[in-house]
């Protein structure tokens, strides 16, 4: 059913404390998406949406007919509502309220790989940008030991869809995961910025994980040492490392085209 409210209707504040709050997030296990394509695409990933805000402007978009198919509440705000809502200057004219769907780190652990490890990486672009590269490049799950918020609306917009579509688990530190999936028999893998092997000469016996730091440290040196061994990107020229999003991106390309 579709309503018109302002925005001192109660649900509407939920949402807006939902996109600020992480805190008020994990207590409700809940996380706003924006945009109606990003809409669609979680309602086409079969994820759970509870509620669709749309501008009275765009009171007619089909997300918003579909969203109420699908059983989700919908409902109509004021364009002015609406603008002082979204987390983006220039909103796009859609915000799904959307259950969590992250899965058991044992659950990552059992599929046949590669994995990627996002080790206390902090920006929720680059976080975005490599799990939009995960699904491109064939990972078959993501795991975010620490740092990030895998439910941050900027990480959600920078994956562009591939966070409703490729499964990942939160653990709270590196080394919880490394254990995790040593203990399932995968060879994790840690990146670092000179030094290693490159990433098409990983041994393709077994399943690998691939580790990735925190942007301005890297890897800890606990963490280096309880891997199986190091990989590099490697460079030409004068440029002393590169962007994580870049680096994993490249090493997960590499990952995938190695031969058996």
């Amino acid at each position: 059913m579709t309503e018109e409210v302002s925005g001192r209707n109660p649900r509407i504040q939920r949402m807006r404390r939902l996109l600020r709050d992480r805190g008020f997030r994990y207590d409700e296990a809940t996380y706003v998406v924006e945009g109606p394509v990003l809409v669609a695409e979680a309602l086409d990933a079969g994820r759970e949406v509870r509620q669709v805000v749309v501008p009275a402007s765009a009171s007619n978009h089909h997300v918003l007919h579909r969203a109420g198919w699908s059983g989700a509440a919908t409902l109509v705000v004021p364009d002015g509502v609406f603008e002082g809502l979204a987390s983006t200057r220039s909103p796009q004219p859609a915000l799904a309220e959307v259950a969590f769907h992250d899965v058991e780190p044992i659950d990552l652990a059992t599929t046949v790989g590669p994995l990627l490890v996002l080790a206390e990486v902090s920006d929720p672009g680059n976080a975005g940008t490599l799990m939009r590269s995960a699904e491109a490049f064939g990972a078959t799950g993501v795991v975010v030991a620490g740092g990030v918020d895998p439910y941050n609306p900027k990480l959600v917009r920078a994956a562009a869809g591939s966070s409703f579509r490729v499964p990942f688990a939160v653990v709270d530190d590196p080394m919880t995961a490394l254990r995790i999936l040593d203990e399932a028999g995968y060879g994790c893998w840690a990146t670092i910025p000179r030094g290693g092997l490159s990433p098409a000469a990983v041994p393709s016996e077994g399943p690998v994980a691939l580790i990735l730091g925190n942007e301005p440290h890297g890897l800890s040196d606990e963490v280096v040492a309880a891997c199986v061994g190091t990989v590099s990107v490697p460079t030409v020229g004068g440029v002393d490392s590169l962007n994580v999003a870049i680096a994993g991106s490249i090493a997960l390309h590499d990952l995938a085209g190695r031969k058996p």
